[in-house]
């Protein structure tokens, strides 16, 4: 199973348990103020502010050697040309990194707020950023035909199709087969692998809203320019007609490129995750709730779009 944390609040690792000696350590300084961060449901991560006035996020990594290694790579890679954390100094032996904390509010909270228009002006800036992110060359392969394969098999014959039902199960792989060619659209680049509302860090400036950072870089894949999308709009009633018009807006003003139907594709291709989810062999009864949920919601949008030959849906 891939780890996920959009669909639930419920930690997927226990907090560590942390001293001010190891935050010191890891910060390079004495400290004078210590908070821990309650956003991260995977990781251990407390803000910090230096003798020497620095504010620094400390980020210790339950998720094991893997998830560290990732993100430092990848927080070093896109340093300068995407909104990321910058990172001040990690320890290779604790598996920690701490870097220069980003001011700012998740998009998450922002709609949980109710500010509406703030979130509706996010839309072009969103789409520049993914649209950096997909600028990044992938430094591995990506191949979608086996992820599909084990959708497919899972919706024909496995636990996903018996916690949907067969209509729906049947009704999804119908509609990600007619997209399969439309699903490894692009060049293969770098994907954040986890693009939803809690990892996108807004702050306003004035009277505008900019996207301040993308965090939680440990699940970086490589794939089609439509992975990131496909995440980012996986609640698609969050989203009007208006809102997806300016983030394609945004998105080809920064140089990416979008397939029609880009929209409905992207979503298609994220379903392999609700798909991957659906099939666990452990019980999550409210995430699955919620997985079929969304797979209703993108089987009617399929079905929709294919009666009216809708492209742009």
């Amino acid at each position: 199973m891939r780890i996920d944390t959009v669909l639930t609040d419920v930690r997927v690792f226990p907090l560590l348990e942390i001293s001010r000696e190891q935050l010191e350590k890891a910060a390079g300084a004495a400290i004078t103020s210590v908070e821990r961060v309650d956003g991260g449901l995977t990781n251990t991560i407390h803000k910090v502010t230096t003798e020497h006035g620095d504010v620094l996020g400390i980020k210790h990594y339950a998720g094991g050697r893997d998830w560290f290694e990732t993100e430092l790579t990848t927080l070093t890679l896109l340093h300068g040309t995407v909104p990321v954390p910058e990172v001040v100094q990690a320890d290779d032996e604790k598996m920690v990194i701490a870097y220069r904390w980003i001011d700012g509010i998740t998009l998450h909270d922002l709609r949980k707020q109710g500010q509406f228009n703030a979130f509706a002006s996010l839309a072009e800036p969103l789409g520049r950023v993914c649209a950096w992110i997909a600028h990044t060359d992938a430094t591995s392969p990506f191949d979608v035909t086996p992820i599909l394969e084990q959708s497919y098999n899972a919706l024909v014959s496995g636990r996903a199709r018996k916690r949907i039902g067969p209509p729906l199960a049947d009704g999804l792989r119908k509609a990600m087969e007619a997209a399969e060619p439309q699903m490894a659209f692009g060049s293969v680049c770098l994907s954040h692998g986890d693009l939803g509302h809690r990892n996108v860090l807004v702050y306003q400036a004035g009277d505008r809203w900019r996207v301040n950072g993308v965090i939680d870089w440990e699940t970086t894949t490589t794939g089609s320019p439509l992975v990131d999308i496909g995440s980012l709009f996986r609640y698609s009633r969050r989203y009007d007609d208006k809102f997806c018009e300016m983030f394609a807006r945004g998105y080809r003003d920064a140089g990416g490129e979008l397939p029609d139907g880009w929209l409905l594709t992207s979503r298609l291709l994220d379903a392999t995750w609700l798909v991957d989810m659906l099939d666990d062999e452990n019980e999550h009864p409210q995430v699955f709730a919620d997985c079929a949920r969304l797979v209703s919601n993108l089987v009617a949008d399929a079905t929709s779009a294919d009666a009216n030959k809708n492209p742009n849906l």
